[in-house]
């Protein structure tokens, strides 16, 4: 095709009539072409005629059936309800619940009964003639009741430290729920960028087989070399890689979609927003040490130390117990009972240590080391949380950075991969530049999709580190499943009426539960990170979710009409608008 030819036709390629688009169906279209020879006969053409309109109107349902429609809400009830990570997580919660129902049972009595039942044979003989047998049946039942009265505080002190590590297990729960709801969401996101580069990769073979098609058919009228044919078909085998590469990698996200949620994406909806995000980093810090996940297990643990500390000082304290037993035993072959031995006992016992060899003390001295070590646990996690808030911070800022800039690099290299075409037709421009024009462009469109990933994923981190990430952050709708509910389900199972009196009676004399840290641990002055930048706003839809323009329909702009964010081309340096950024 000559220059002449493309200016009168445009590029090469399967065109469509003027003024007539296809239909726009909700799911996938399905197309098909019949081709009929006039030539044949009227009989043979309408044989397949019946045929032709049965499968036209079944391809007219397949393409108008709507399909599944599916949003990250619903993604996230999923992951909510059939996580298993997350299902383990609350199975665990849940046994650490129990501990604190077996730490107060210690409180109230225990009644066991022990029965025994006896048969003994023996033989005797006294003279080679006479042999005396007996045959003896016995057996005994004893009644066994137990109560503690007073333990010097280590119940007491064993029983703040089981409800601390319930809330430290609370804690962790809730933070394995924002881990697995900011995996939901890379998933999510993933599956739909990867679906638009996979989109993106398959126009610009489709471009680069045109153009190699394009530069055969001047080679035949010696309008271009060699060489311009091959660089284009080797473009073609490049992208041709891509796509290979871009499906493969839709497979890894959607398998990885599948694992999270229980179950394949099916056509997934626009990300929504995510609520909750600060607006200075100032605040996050603020926010990220009263809530974050991990550093308040942290501080719940170092109160279950100290609790450990009061349960071990309560051992050099005496202890009172009641115990009492009730028993018959006698000869089982009596069915009446009445020659029963009957044997009843009750006592009190008062238990003081005297000498233990040190090993009160010893344990003492361990439970406070633990203590000092829990204290330094949760400065680590101070920090810690302080930290994931800084990356998750500048991420943040930094990809919303790149959508903008990488938005107006889009609409720069499509100006200028069309107008390289146009000038390319006029002898004004080489093969090589059109194709490198379009391979820029091609590249442009798959990092901004990469940065539109990379904004919303780090919105997520940055409320994971806060502490503010869990399922009704995305979806209000989903009930909750308060775990501190679950425990109070179980608080008070199998207490005894006597239980209370003996909880007030058990903080007579013993141990303080809760100590201050220590000032040279807890660091209240402790400095804050700086040298952040200002997070630029939220972008608006244009950025973030705008569908891209095909590469083959790049639009030729005339002077006056360039998009918002490159009117400054067309003023002199120092008189123009500064490119339109992200806004501070």
């Amino acid at each position: 095709m000559t220059a002449a030819h493309r200016r009168l036709w445009g590029p090469t390629g399967m065109k469509r009539m003027p003024g007539w688009e296809p239909p726009a169906f909700y799911g996938a279209a399905n197309w098909m072409t019949v081709i009929i020879d006039p030539i044949t006969s009227s009989k043979a053409r309408n044989r397949p005629r019946g045929w032709t309109l049965l499968l036209g109107a079944a391809t007219a349902l397949v393409a108008t059936a709507p399909a599944s429609a599916e949003t990250l809400m619903d993604a996230v009830a999923s992951a909510y309800a059939t996580n298993p990570t997350l299902t383990e997580q609350r199975y665990r919660q849940k046994s650490v619940n129990e501990t604190y129902v077996q730490t107060r049972s210690q409180y109230g009595p225990t009644l066991s009964v022990n029965a025994t039942a006896q048969y003994r044979y023996t033989k005797e003989r006294i003279s080679p003639t006479r042999v005396i047998e007996n045959n003896d049946r016995t057996g005994d039942a004893t009644l066994n009741l137990r109560q503690q009265v007073y333990s010097g505080g280590r119940v007491r002190g064993a029983l703040e430290e089981a409800r601390a590590n319930v809330h430290a297990s609370e804690e962790q729960l809730r933070r394995v729920e924002g881990e697995v709801i900011q995996n939901v969401i890379a998933a999510y996101a993933a599956v739909l960028r990867d679906q638009r580069r996979l989109i993106v990769t398959r126009e610009n073979v489709a471009v680069l087989r045109e153009q190699l098609d394009e530069r055969r058919t001047r080679r035949k009228v010696r309008d271009v070399t060699i060489t311009d044919v091959a660089q284009a078909d080797a473009r073609l085998a490049s992208g041709e890689v891509q796509i290979a590469n871009a499906q493969a990698q839709l497979a890894v996200s959607r398998g990885d979609y599948l694992r999270i949620v229980g179950h394949e994406p099916g056509e997934l909806q626009p990300l929504p927003e995510l609520p909750g995000l600060p607006e200075t980093i100032d605040e996050a810090f603020t926010v990220a040490d009263a809530e974050n996940a991990s550093l308040q297990a942290a501080r719940h643990s170092e109160v279950a130390s100290r609790a450990n500390i009061a349960e071990q000082r309560g051992a050099q304290r005496p202890s009172v117990t009641i115990s009492a037993q009730a028993g018959k035993s006698g000869d089982l072959r009596d069915p009446s009972f009445r020659d029963y031995n009957t044997d009843v006992t009750a006592q009190v016992t008062l238990t003081q240590p005297l000498w233990q060899g040190g090993a009160i003390r010893s344990r003492i001295r361990q439970a406070q080391d633990q203590n000092n070590a829990a204290q330094a646990v949760v400065d680590s996690e101070r920090r810690q949380a302080l930290q994931d808030v800084v990356l998750a911070w500048n991420q943040l800022a930094s990809a919303r950075v790149g959508l903008v800039s990488g938005t107006r690099q889009v609409e720069a290299t499509q100006i200028a991969f069309a107008g390289m075409q146009r000038e390319e037709s006029y002898g004004l421009r080489s093969p090589t530049e059109v194709l490198n024009a379009e391979q820029e462009l091609a590249s442009a469109q798959l990092n901004l999709l990469s940065s539109r990933y990379t904004e919303y994923v780090a919105r997520s981190a940055l409320l994971l580190a806060m502490g503010r990430l869990d399922a009704r952050t995305v979806n209000s709708a989903i009930p909750a499943k308060d775990p501190e509910a679950e425990f109070k389900k179980v608080r008070w199972r199998g207490l005894f009426p006597t239980d209370p009196a003996m909880m007030l009676l058990d903080h007579v004399g013993s141990a303080p539960i809760v100590g201050k840290r220590k000032p040279d641990l807890r660091r209240a002055d402790q400095p804050k990170p700086t040298g952040s930048p200002a997070m630029p706003a939220t972008p608006d839809k244009r950025f973030t979710s705008a569908p891209l323009v095909p590469i083959k329909e790049s639009p030729l702009r005339e002077a006056g009409k360039l998009p918002p964010s490159l009117q400054y081309y067309e003023t002199a340096p120092g008189d123009e608008k500064a490119p339109q950024k992200a806004p501070q």
